[in-house]
């Protein structure tokens, strides 16, 4: 199952935990890097579903002991645009910054944002991305 942070092997009987399996796997298993820099962008009309995500990845992180900071969070305005995506993330985004969440206005199957912005990231900004649909959160 890999180690902990400390380096030291981290098992556990499956057959003895049956009970205690969930609690078990939720523990910190595997090093990580903290995550330290990182951002939230969201169109100008989704600043409480932006919030509501901070805060649950928040809950997220500290249930299993991930050492993060807050993300800054950055409205892009106007939100159904890609060029002010682009735009914004060109003025925010700077080497020291390890991901990004884009939270995208639109349904899915019918935000023309994704490949634009998806694609930008890609090329310019080569770091961990994940774009998420409003409406699906």
């Amino acid at each position: 199952m890999g180690s902990t942070a400390s380096g030291a092997p981290n098992q556990f009987d499956i057959e003895k935990n049956a009970r205690d399996i969930d609690r078990k796997i939720q523990a910190k298993m595997f090093s990580q890097p903290a995550l330290k820099t990182w951002g939230i962008f969201h169109g100008d009309r989704d600043a409480q579903v932006a919030n509501q995500f901070k805060s649950t990845m928040k809950q997220c992180l500290d249930q299993v002991g991930y050492d993060s900071a807050d993300p800054a969070v950055h409205p892009v305005r106007p939100g159904m645009r890609s060029d002010a995506w682009i735009k914004e993330l060109k003025n925010k985004l700077n080497d020291g910054i390890q991901m990004v969440v884009l939270i995208l206005p639109g349904a899915k199957g019918k935000c023309a944002l994704y490949d634009d912005v998806k694609r930008f990231l890609l090329t310019e900004y080569p770091i961990p991305s994940q774009v998420v649909l409003a409406q699906t959160i």
